[in-house]
């Protein structure tokens, strides 16, 4: 497998990773909300489920710990990409902080219109 064949592997699953645990923190948040709201409509005490609320709350917290090491992650994999000498790779379809924004070769001007 050459270099830059590895490196692509490797963002691609990189790249899954990451959606997968922000899928996580996703469904984990929405839990959180919901069961409130359960609560509330079923008109059970607030001492009800206290402890499932509390683990939520930790399981979020590990979630989001997991998100930062996992961007963390990302970071080195760059470094170690640059040090295999495959410099920047093309994948996936996420905007990073700073990129101007991809318009498909489309651009304003005057009038409103696109060319």
């Amino acid at each position: 497998m050459k270099r830059t064949e590895a490196a692509r592997a490797g963002a691609e699953k990189l790249m899954r990773a990451e959606a997968a645990i922000d899928a996580a923190l996703r469904e984990t948040a929405e839990l959180m909300g919901l069961l409130p709201t359960l609560r509330l409509e079923t008109k059970l005490s607030a001492v009800l489920g206290q402890q499932a609320v509390a683990n939520l709350g930790e399981t979020l917290a590990h979630i989001v710990s997991a998100r930062r090491t996992i961007i963390e992650t990302h970071s080195a994999l760059a470094v170690v990409r640059t040090q295999i000498g495959c410099g920047s790779l093309a994948s996936g379809d996420m905007d990073k902080p700073g990129d101007p924004p991809r318009t498909g070769g489309l651009h304003a001007v005057p009038g409103g219109l696109a060319a």
